[in-house]
């Protein structure tokens, strides 16, 4: 699992440096991806007008897709990890505790510190050098 994982995050670093890479690369009117937001075409003209777009705007849409589909996969996968360990996390506390729990079984002379009365509990007074 976790060479798919490696695998698929420095693919996911390619794609970022590709993306920045072709996003620098567009001229910046409407048609590129820096026109989406404009009210001039933007959104409309790279949904609708498949045909008038760049070779770059083509490869650039592509890049965006497989790199929100890889962010969906990593995350997915993250997760998956982190509940595995979260379920070893537990496992190890509950042995802990049951391994406590017979030790303390055994021996019932040993006295707890949560058990002690308070008398026991006040700090005995330092002893003081006699003076001469």
């Amino acid at each position: 699992m976790e060479g798919i994982q490696l695998f698929l995050l420095i693919l996911q670093i390619i794609i970022a440096v590709l993306l920045v890479t072709l996003v620098l690369v567009q001229k910046s009117d409407g048609d590129s991806l820096s026109g989406l937001g404009s009210g001039s075409g933007g959104l409309n003209s790279a949904i609708s007008g498949r045909s008038s777009m760049s070779i770059l705007s083509k490869t650039t849409m592509s890049l965006v897709a497989l790199f929100m589909i890889n962010c969906l996969i990593l995350a997915a996968l993250t997760k998956n990890k982190s509940n595995s360990i979260s379920k070893e996390l537990n496992a190890v506390i509950e042995e802990t505790n049951a391994k406590k729990t017979n030790s303390d079984s055994q021996n019932p002379n040993s006295t707890n510190i949560n058990q002690s009365s308070p008398a026991e509990k006040v700090a005995p007074k330092p002893s003081v050098p006699a003076v001469e």
